[in-house]
């Protein structure tokens, strides 16, 4: 699949907003994207996506107080009912619809970034499975190693490394299953799928353009540099599309991620012309939603004025259909793309 970016509706576009890509959250039923930008460094901001207007900020201030995040905002989730999980290291506050607090929850699990709504309460990633909340205390779901909030290893080295990789996690949840995805220092991320009362299982990342030990010349304003060749298939962040199928994207500005049946492990391959300022956050229907990323000149030692792309400010959206390029459909995926 490739993202036609001729055709396509713009949602915000504006040079003073400067928003961070990878942490959203999309609520497709009531058309409302939930991202952080630097106009409120302490706060989840609301925009349409109908209109691109700002619609409401919710507060996440850094703290340890009952309605704060210790160390800040880290990562956020849709819940049943329209509400939003802002979760930090320690712990999940709690939003509604409307953006008013409901409550906090403090998991009993080693110290972690993401979070998910898992049938309708709060879940956070943990050591070999993954902690909910639930209505008589937490509860463990899959074969849970870590001791509450103490990490299971042989050695202080293993238990830095387990507690490192936690602490990166990724976590989305469908129809009562967790999908935990864990980067390792080399090689490719894994997915592994949490349910209550069944075995954990774990379905393959696609290898598709993934090159080991690939050195790639990169010209700049007529200098030549050896970079290593990017691998999409790392620190990737899980979401779904609306027909249930799982979209794992990472941070490769060429190969942006894979849409995969989590039943049947068919998978579909998504890039763009390369370009180093789009990335691809989520796919919706036929469409991808499509963040452009702040561009700028910058004096570089050694190299001169040149001009560079600020990865971790967005300041643009826009809806992009999707084009088969190569390769038969998976049954039922992406049914009207053509």
């Amino acid at each position: 699949m490739e993202v036609d970016f001729e055709v396509g509706r713009t949602i915000i576009d504006d040079e003073w907003r400067s928003m961070f890509h990878h942490d959203i959250a999309v609520d497709w039923a009531r058309q409302v994207l939930y991202v952080r930008d630097d106009e409120e460094p302490e706060g989840i901001m609301a925009f349409s996506l109908e209109t691109g207007e700002w619609v409401r900020t919710l507060p996440t201030p850094t703290g340890d107080g009952p309605r704060e995040l210790t160390h800040g905002f880290r990562d956020l989730a849709v819940a049943r009912g329209g509400g939003i999980y802002a979760s930090g290291l320690l712990r999940v506050i709690e939003f509604d619809a409307s953006g008013e607090f409901v409550r906090t929850w403090t998991p009993n699990a080693p110290t972690r970034q993401a979070v998910c709504d898992l049938a309708g309460a709060p879940a956070v990633p943990t050591q070999g499975g993954v902690v909910r909340r639930g209505p008589d205390g937490d509860e463990n779901i899959g074969p849970v190693l870590s001791n509450g909030r103490a990490i299971k290893a042989a050695t202080v080295e293993l238990g830095v490394a387990i507690s490192q990789r936690l602490s990166s996690s990724r976590i989305s949840c469908l129809d009562g299953v967790a999908y935990v995805v864990s980067s390792y220092d080399t090689g490719s991320d894994s997915v592994f799928v949490y349910r209550a009362g069944h075995e954990a299982r774990r379905i393959a990342v696609p290898t598709d353009f993934i090159e080991d030990d690939c050195l790639r010349a990169v010209t700049v304003n007529g200098v030549t540099l050896r970079r290593e060749c990017p691998m999409w298939s790392k620190r990737l962040r899980p979401s779904f599309d609306d027909l249930g199928n799982l979209v794992l994207f990472g941070s490769d500005k060429t190969t942006q991620g894979a849409i995969i049946n989590p039943e049947t492990g068919c998978y579909a391959m998504v890039r763009t012309p390369s370009n180093r300022i789009h990335r691809v956050a989520r796919i919706h229907a036929d469409s991808a939603l499509v963040f452009r990323h702040a561009t700028g000149r910058r004096h570089i030692e050694g190299l001169g004025e040149m001009e560079v792309t600020y990865g971790n400010s967005a300041n643009g959206v826009s809806l992009h259909p999707l084009r088969r390029v190569t390769g038969d459909p998976c049954p039922g995926m992406l049914p009207s793309v053509g």
